[in-house]
């Protein structure tokens, strides 16, 4: 069997985004889905969310939190992305849910 993973942006772990929504996403990825799921931040921020992530546990159902240029799209399955704008609460969770 193939791991199937689910790389998530970490800046959608922080506001305007909701972490618990993070954690929730990750957790049913993890847990319902089988997901290996991974956190993906450019190297510079890799510190800064690591220390983030550690304060809202949100470590609990990731793999792990990786620079994104240290993974190859073709390895992942489902990729959330973020970018201008983007957030991730519970008003589009389940939306979010449904590539899964």
């Amino acid at each position: 069997m193939s791991t199937r993973l689910l790389a998530i942006a970490a800046e959608l772990s922080a506001p305007p985004s909701s972490p618990t929504v993070f954690r929730e996403l990750s957790m049913l990825a993890s847990i319902y889905h089988h997901y290996d799921v991974v956190s993906l931040s450019s190297k510079d921020m890799v510190l800064h969310y690591k220390k983030w992530f550690t304060v809202y546990g949100l470590f609990d159902y990731l793999t792990d939190l990786i620079p994104d240029d240290q993974i190859r799209p073709d390895e992942i399955t489902v990729e959330v992305t973020g970018g201008p704008g983007s957030r991730l609460t519970v008003h589009n969770l389940h939306a979010v849910l449904a590539y899964l």
